[in-house]
Order: structure tokens, then C-alpha cells, then sequence
């Protein structure tokens, strides 16, 4: 089976440009292990952000089906230097540019939300999947939980047929990471869950 790509933005994790905290090591571990190509940017503004999700709906990036979001966060939103940026936002510039792509949204408590909001956000996007912390999160932990999944990932297929592996493989590595309120939504659950309640591989 063919890899996935992963297109990675990523916010400063420090106002002190010394300090060096980055994922970029996982996507190396990912590339030179298990051959995964990835397309990693920094990302300081809410432009720039927007920048490259716009890039990446480009039918030339189709190989990278994971947009893995690697910021700080709040509920319901990425922090983009001291600016929220809201899921609603972020779905309104994905809108319908999703299919058979996963989101993974790398950022504390940004999943935090009422069920029916991430859902919203599915229909919109048309993403496989979209999941992510809806708590705060020690980085070297979530660091290796991140490693461990985006790297299953690769096993799976992305399509329609294979939204309940995903589904399964998330929760069964969310077990090992309670800590962490990992939680993941997929399109099947807004065919088969019309009450909204709620699935997550965290507690």
C-alpha cells in the first residue's frame, strides 16, 4: 500500500525564537523509517496559515491525505500567536477540499467542543476523519503518541470502506494514552450516530 503524505503546519511554540521545540523530528522518523513523505512549514500568522491551507487543496498535493495541525490551542480553536482561529473558520477555508484526507489537529483541548460542532465541521470539510486533544497535553507524550499513529495511519486505507479501521486503531492507541483525551469523529458517525453521542479514544 502507497504511503500518505503528510502536509504539516506548524505555530511557535516559544516567544523565545532559542528554544527549538518542533514535530519536524517525528516526520523525519516517519520519512526515514517508513518512507512517508511529508511537506513541513512554519507558521507565524493567521495569513500564512491560510496560505498554505489553500495550497494544500491543490490537486497536486493529493498524496498528502493527512493535515496534521501542530499548534498550541483552546477549545474549539488553534492559537496562532496570541489570535484564536476557530474550527467554523478552519472549516470554512476547507470547505468541501477533504475527501478521503484526514485532519489531525495537534493542539490542546482544540477538540473541547460539543460533538455536534465537530460534526458540522465533517459535513463541511467532507474529511474522512478529524481528531485531536480536548485537554492539555505534555508535549513529550503527545509527541510519541503522534509518532506511533500518524505512523498506523500508513496501514490503513482512506476511503470510505476504511473509516472503521481508522476509527478502531485511534481508540485502541487512545487506551494506552488516556492522559492525553485524544478523540476522533469520522463521517461514519454522521450516518450512524444521528443523536450525537459521543465516541472518543480518551476518556
Amino acid at each position: 500500500m502507497a504511503t500518505k503524505g503528510i502536509f504539516c503546519l506548524e505555530g511557535l511554540w516559544d516567544n523565545d525564537l532559542k528554544r527549538k521545540s518542533t514535530v519536524q523530528p517525528i516526520l523525519n522518523m516517519l520519512e526515514v523509517n517508513d518512507g512517508v513523505k511529508y511537506i513541513h512549514q512554519d507558521v507565524a500568522t493567521i495569513e500564512e496559515l491560510e496560505f498554505y491551507l489553500k495550497q494544500w487543496k491543490q490537486a497536486r498535493y493529493r498524496n498528502f491525505p493527512i493535515l496534521y495541525l501542530a499548534f498550541h490551542g483552546e477549545n474549539e480553536a488553534l492559537l496562532i500567536g496570541r489570535d484564536e482561529y476557530s474550527l467554523d473558520r478552519l472549516g470554512e477555508i476547507l470547505d468541501e477540499a477533504c475527501y478521503n484526507s484526514i485532519i489531525m489537529l495537534a493542539s490542546c483541548s482544540t477538540l473541547k467542543t460539543d460533538r455536534r460542532n465537530l460534526k458540522r465541521f465533517l459535513r463541511k470539510t467532507k474529511a474522512l476523519a478529524l481528531c485531536g486533544y480536548k485537554s492539555r497535553v505534555d508535549w513529550m507524550l503527545a509527541a510519541a503518541f503522534e509518532l506511533l499513529l500518524l505512523s498506523e495511519l500508513q496501514k490503513i486505507e482512506f476511503s470510505g470502506r476504511g473509516i472503521g479501521v481508522i476509527e478502531r486503531q485511534v481508540k485502541s492507541f487512545g487506551t494506552n494514552f488516556n492522559d492525553l483525551e485524544f478523540s476522533i469523529i469520522t463521517r461514519r458517525e454522521l450516518k450512524s450516530n444521528p443523536t450525537g453521542r459521543e465516541s472518543s479514544a480518551g476518556r
